[in-house]
């Protein structure tokens, strides 16, 4: 069996289509259960699919990283699929990946990925963070070919993970990076290009800038937090990657994308900027 796991905070909407995207899958219902557990306990998911073979829990502890964790807890098949809530998986990929692990005999999978494209609300009416995230989101398989996956499409043994005591619930960003690096010293990141699960693009400028702040902080929790002056320079070398490849799309690409991309790349600077001063002084990372 396939134990599919989906923390949720607060996205009951795109929760939904996630599950209506898992009830429509080629493979037989029998064969895989899903688990959603939601990271904010006080407000009740309210699911309106059915017929899934579906398992609803709670994980107090914030973060996605703590919340997969109790799914990890719950699950019954030897085979653990992780995505998000506001993920689509496409129609096969379960079934497919099910193959993938049946023919791997000699249990050398150590992670399953494949590619996580993007969606759009309006394809002829992008907005600055679509076009942004058009050119940056998501290189899966070069992640793979570099020994790493994204929790948006990922499929292990749940011996294997167990095996590595799960993810770290202390990270809000790049828990998945930390754990499939593990993984990758032992085992193999196998890239499909067949295994897809779809992803909208980040509409508001704002959920950029979020998004980065918490890969900020997770990177400053699980390799700066001792190191300042390492921290400092991988900032450095952050703001300088984000205006260069500003600059590179401002000489490649039509003023109407590099314009945007030049505005976007700048308030993504600002607020990890911010972020780097919270954190300097010991605040919290950002959920």
């Amino acid at each position: 069996m396939i134990s599919v796991i989906i923390p949720t905070f607060r996205d009951d909407e795109r929760l939904n289509k996630c599950l209506q995207s898992l009830y429509s899958q080629s493979l037989e219902k029998s064969k895989f259960e899903v688990i959603v557990v939601n990271n904010y306990p006080s407000d009740e998911v309210k699911v309106q699919v059915e017929g899934l073979n579906l398992i609803v829990t709670s994980e107090e502890k914030q973060g996605s990283y703590a919340a997969r964790n109790k799914g990890i807890e719950e699950a019954n098949g030897e085979i653990l699929a992780f995505t998000d809530s506001d993920c689509l998986p496409d129609r096969n990929w379960l079934f497919l990946a099910k193959e993938f692990f049946d023919r791997d005999t000699k249990k050398e999978i150590g992670v399953l990925t494949g590619p996580v494209p993007l969606f759009f609300k309006d394809t002829n009416r992008l907005s600055p963070s679509e076009i942004y995230e058009k050119y940056t989101a998501f290189k899966t398989e070069q992640y793979a070919q570099e020994g790493f996956a994204v929790t948006a499409n990922w499929f292990s043994y749940a011996s294997v993970i167990q095996d590595f005591g799960g993810f770290n619930s202390e990270l809000m960003s790049n828990g998945d990076t930390d754990l499939s690096g593990k993984i990758s010293k032992k085992y193999n990141v196998v890239f499909s290009p067949e295994v897809k699960v779809f992803h909208p693009a980040r509409y508001q400028t704002k959920e950029l800038v979020d998004k980065y702040r918490r890969v900020i902080g997770g990177n400053f929790h699980r390799r700066f937090k001792e190191k300042p002056a390492g921290f400092r320079i991988y900032i450095y070398d952050f703001l300088i990657r984000r205006y260069r490849f500003a600059l590179k799309k401002i000489l490649t690409v039509p003023p109407r994308e590099s314009l945007p991309i030049l505005k976007v790349c700048h308030k993504i600077n600002k607020g990890v900027l911010q972020e780097f001063f919270h954190l300097i002084d010991g605040g919290e990372p950002k959920r």
